[in-house]
């Protein structure tokens, strides 16, 4: 009994892992219906581990429970965004001030690793922005900036939000390739987290989180809806 219990469990949490994978990374188009058994079949589980996965991702706003119609991903509009934009900004800004203000010398060596390890993402011919490694390297990079933030509250907020717009964050790699020197915007940021200059990285992520906005805004129509997937 506790053999199949445990099974289940870890079933639902593998499902529930790749489907969230699968929702940021926008494998599973923003808006459309999610049809669970083709789901299943794709991940090679079962459908009531689809169905507990998609009920744990409505809590986090990544799919919408609709009464007799089943599970929708949660779309994207030009107005969420611009939303997200905005308070994203506030709380990063907050987060980055506490942080250097409490960050010490553990704090700088894991920014410069973290900066490091994604800087040196990119030479092999595999390694391309946007890949689940690029990703991974940069979260990295970007919860080490905010890791020495005293407030819990705060953190929780800026990685919620952090989460919620990497969907969008994904949309726009194709627009910004050969665009943006991301190593260059990652490396100001790092200096003046070392430098603990809190005005200057408030000014830089803004930019850094701005510039993203900017290019995603190509993909909206005039209602402000998606119009196209890259």
């Amino acid at each position: 009994m506790k053999d199949n219990l445990a099974t289940k469990d870890s079933l639902t949490q593998s499902t529930y892992s790749r489907l969230r994978t699968a929702l940021l990374s926008c494998q599973l188009v923003p808006g459309s219906r999610v049809n669970t058994k083709e789901l299943a079949e794709k991940l090679e589980t079962n459908v009531g581990a689809i169905r507990e996965a998609l009920s744990r991702l409505t809590s986090e706003n990544l799919i919408i429970a609709e009464p007799q119609k089943g599970f929708r991903v949660t779309p994207v509009s030009l107005k969420d965004l611009l939303d997200l934009t905005a308070t994203r900004k506030l709380i990063e800004g907050e987060c980055l001030s506490e942080s250097i203000m409490h960050g010490d010398v553990i704090w700088e060596s894991e920014i410069i690793s973290s900066f490091h390890t994604l800087v040196r993402y990119g030479a092999g011919p595999d390694e391309q922005l946007g890949s689940e490694e690029w990703n991974r390297r940069h979260n990295r990079f970007h919860d080490a900036l905010t890791a020495a933030c005293p407030n819990e509250w705060l953190l929780r907020i800026q990685r919620n939000l952090f989460e919620q717009n990497e969907r969008y964050r994904m949309l726009s790699v194709n627009l910004t390739a050969g665009e943006r020197d991301l190593n260059g915007e990652h490396k100001a940021l790092m200096e003046a987290a070392l430098e603990k200059d809190a005005v200057r990285i408030r000014v830089l992520m803004s930019n850094h989180i701005q510039l993203t906005t900017d290019a995603l805004m190509r993909l909206f129509d005039e209602k402000g809806s998606l119009r196209l997937i890259v």
